[in-house]
């Protein structure tokens, strides 16, 4: 078999590094999908002060690329820096305070003690009337006149007029919190009462849920304003599982499953952790408890499965003692579980 030479070698690895190079620099000169086009830029740029019909994406376009500017004078205003694309100022600078442009081509601006939000023309969409201008959060801002807080549309026009002490600002399951005379409660969009101002805590909405507390006792509420969990306990707290509550009264601990359902009376003397299965089953896992019960059946052999077992808790044949340990009932007699799934008769335990 005939050898190749060493300058053969040399000259084929000298060619593909070649055509490497020209291919990377080929598809370094291909348009970047996420980044936009820069004749729609100008083009954007040249009309910004009167934009036609067809030209609203250019708001989306320039808001990103907008950067703040200041003056000699201290005054804030703003001009666009991308590349090639860069122009002089789209607003000159006339603000106290400017923030950068949100993607829906609007910016929180203040001059004096007042505040509203501009467009890239520089025209008030929320004219500087107020004292005090929020985010916006699902299309809509909170903005507060003469010590009340209501919310505008990216419009410019009154979504809710201000008429509360305070809001919280953000929309969730499609509700706002709001405050009136101390108390708290929740509203729709259109600014509807749809949970009357009655408690003197309330969280955001999550999976249609919020706790909310009166008089030192923390419930749950549904978006409707129905009670899911009553007002009895010092403490409701979140968990890893959606479908689970984890609630507090006097140094004892319980769960709710997110229907109101109480799974475990607050009894507990530590909290244990608990989660739902594929099938939605719940299970808890105890250190010193490895076994499975299938939910409903006491029948069946107790099985470990790495640390879980299933929580019988609605028929009640799997309870917890103060201590947080598992007992089980069978054949009209209750037993702790010890960690190799063993059944000890309570009456054994002296």
């Amino acid at each position: 078999m005939k050898r190749r030479s060493p300058i053969f070698m040399i000259v084929l690895l000298f060619t593909v590094v070649i055509l490497l190079l020209i291919q990377h620099r080929l598809e370094s000169m291909k348009p970047n999908p996420d980044m936009p086009n820069c004749d729609k830029i100008r083009q954007c740029l040249k009309a910004y002060s009167a934009w036609p019909t067809g030209m609203q994406y250019c708001p989306a376009i320039l808001a990103p690329l907008t950067v703040k500017t200041r003056s000699m004078s201290g005054k804030w205003g703003y001009s666009v820096n991308y590349e090639g694309c860069s122009t002089d100022q789209i607003v000159e600078t006339r603000y106290d305070i400017a923030e950068k442009f949100g993607n829906n081509g609007l910016a929180k601006v203040k001059s004096g003690d007042k505040w509203g939000y501009i467009n890239l023309k520089g025209e008030e969409v929320i004219q500087l009337f107020f004292d005090e201008v929020g985010d916006f959060h699902y299309g809509l801002v909170p903005v507060k006149s003469n010590g009340k807080w209501g919310y505008f549309n990216a419009q410019g026009q009154v979504a809710v007029p201000p008429a509360f002490d305070a809001v919280s600002g953000t929309w969730h399951d499609g509700l706002s919190a709001v405050e009136v005379n101390g108390k708290w409660g929740y509203i729709d969009p259109r600014g509807g009462t749809v949970i009357a101002p009655k408690f003197d805590q309330v969280t955001e909405f999550t999976g249609g849920l919020a706790k909310v507390e009166s008089n030192g006792k923390w419930g749950v509420v549904d978006t409707q304003g129905s009670m899911v969990i009553p007002l009895n306990f010092d403490v409701i707290f979140s968990t890893t599982d959606p479908d689970l509550l984890l609630t507090a009264l006097g140094r004892k601990y319980g769960y709710f499953d997110a229907k109101g359902n109480e799974i475990i009376p607050a009894r507990l003397a530590k909290p244990v952790q608990m989660r739902r299965d594929g099938s939605g089953a719940i299970q808890v896992h105890l250190n010193d408890s490895t076994l499975t019960i299938a939910s409903g059946d006491t029948g069946n052999s107790i099985v470990p499965v790495n640390g879980w077992f299933y929580l019988a808790a609605t028929n009640e044949k799997v309870r917890f003692d103060e201590n947080g340990k598992a007992l089980l009932w069978r054949k009209g007699e209750w037993f702790y579980i010890n960690s190799r799934g063993r059944l000890i008769p309570v009456a054994n335990q002296g």
